[in-house]
């Protein structure tokens, strides 16, 4: 009986530490398994563009996220081997962690269904009235709840021919009716417009931030799992890795977001006598305006020319004066020189008659 007994135990003992070993080489197997099959390049952050960019370009995100679903039913069902001896209860155990992750997964991020549109627009304005129209500007601007992101003014009142030019942001429920406005300061001559649309850029984004949430979370489903410090150590660097990829394209959508609710518009106001005129492109205009051209260019160059020689005035006086000392100069030497050969002319004269 004793026999018996003493074998009984000796069964036991050995199917407790082969259950054990299962469970350690189980454990092993998940990490080892997100390790090789669940890795992740972080890619990088380009802040020149405004843009994310991933160094390994043909990752599919949904079959790293099955992978790590995997990884992660075999360290929680490893950890805790003796949950029951019953094969059927334990597929209903599996079935059932199975259907939860499902609901989990069919929990469907809201993307953006409309079109996500930036504007960008360029406009130059012709003004006679240089101060009242920067003035009426900035009113403007402010009337729309819009703002100036950066202003240069060159030039002076003195001398006329200032110009303004103006980066203003302004809500893009409010664009249109904002372009409009501006015809009522000064004169409009030249406009463009550029649309670009983002949508499809903006869904991916969301998309990529899914995916990574999602990672995230299976990350500290291991993390609550884990066994040993390397383990442990290991994953922590994983989801620190994850955080800063999310941080990055939660920084990107709010990028596209500031660009979508605010249009951006570059207005260049430039101060004239005249306006300029918008005239059909005929013949006759054509040789009217060859004409014009040819005329200005001349009253230009006669321009140039006059104030050239306004400029050499005082180099002309100074030159003038240094010539009248030379011929002054010049003058009494041919003088005295003409005395003593009349002189000498005489003397000769004299000698000659004696």
């Amino acid at each position: 009986m004793k026999k018996k007994i003493v074998c009984l135990l000796a069964m036991l003992l050995a199917v407790a530490m082969v259950a054990m070993g299962c469970a350690s080489n189980s454990s092993e197997d998940s990490y080892d398994s997100y390790e090789t099959e669940g890795s992740y390049d972080a890619g990088g952050f380009d802040a020149s563009l405004g843009s994310y960019y991933s160094d390994a370009t043909d990752i599919d995100e949904d079959a790293v996220a099955s992978q790590e679903l995997e990884a992660s039913s075999k360290s929680v069902s490893g950890s805790k081997p003796n949950i029951s001896n019953d094969e059927n209860s334990g597929a209903m155990s599996s079935e059932g962690s199975t259907e939860k992750v499902s609901e989990s997964d069919s929990e469907e991020t809201e993307y953006a269904t409309d079109r996500k549109i930036v504007y960008t627009s360029y406009i130059n304005i012709e003004t006679k009235k240089f101060d009242d129209d920067v003035e009426a500007l900035k009113k403007l601007v402010h009337s729309y709840g819009g703002y100036y992101e950066n202003s240069s003014v060159n030039g002076t009142a003195e001398y006329g021919g200032r110009n303004a030019s103006y980066t203003t942001r302004v809500p893009a429920d409010k664009y249109q009716k904002f372009m409009e406005s501006l015809g009522d300061i000064g004169s409009v001559t030249n406009s463009n417009e550029y649309v670009d649309d983002i949508t499809s850029s903006y869904v991916d984004v969301q998309t990529r931030l899914k995916t990574l949430n999602t990672k995230l979370d299976r990350l500290i489903e291991l993390e609550k799992n884990a066994e040993t410090v390397e383990d442990l150590l290991k994953i922590e660097d994983r989801i620190n890795d994850v955080t800063y990829d999310i941080e990055n394209y939660k920084a990107q959508l709010r990028l596209y977001d500031d660009k979508i609710d605010y249009c951006t518009v570059t207005i260049d106001l430039n101060e004239v006598v005249t306006y300029s005129e918008v005239k059909k492109d005929t013949a006759w205009n054509r040789f009217a305006e060859a004409f014009k051209s040819s005329l200005t260019g001349f009253v230009t160059v006669i321009q140039t020319l006059i104030i050239a020689l306004i400029y050499m005035l005082p180099y002309a006086a100074v030159a003038a004066v240094i010539l009248i000392i030379i011929l002054i100069i010049t003058r009494k030497r041919g003088a005295i020189r003409k005395k003593k050969l009349e002189k000498k002319n005489i003397e000769q004269n004299t000698d000659e008659s004696n």
